[in-house]
């Protein structure tokens, strides 16, 4: 029996960094997604929200970027 030459990988072992990402997990909707979080933390550190209202507003943003309230990306408040 011969030894076989090439590539008898089924696919790349490293994989695609990001080509086909889902666009929630797209950097640019995590980036603005954590720039709203930081805005809320602001709001909520200056006196302008109470603990539930930044919860909710965790919430609201999470779903408006996509993010599942499951998901690795999203933070609980």
């Amino acid at each position: 029996m011969g030894t076989r030459e090439g590539n008898s990988a089924a696919g790349n072992a490293t994989g695609n960094t990001g080509g086909n990402l889902p666009e929630q997990y797209s950097e640019d909707n995590l980036i603005t997604y954590r720039v709203s979080l930081s805005l809320v933390d602001r709001l909520a550190t200056d006196g302008a929200l109470t603990a539930a209202e930044r919860r909710k507003a965790y919430t609201i943003i999470a779903k408006r970027h996509g993010l599942s309230l499951d998901s690795i990306f999203a933070e609980n408040a």
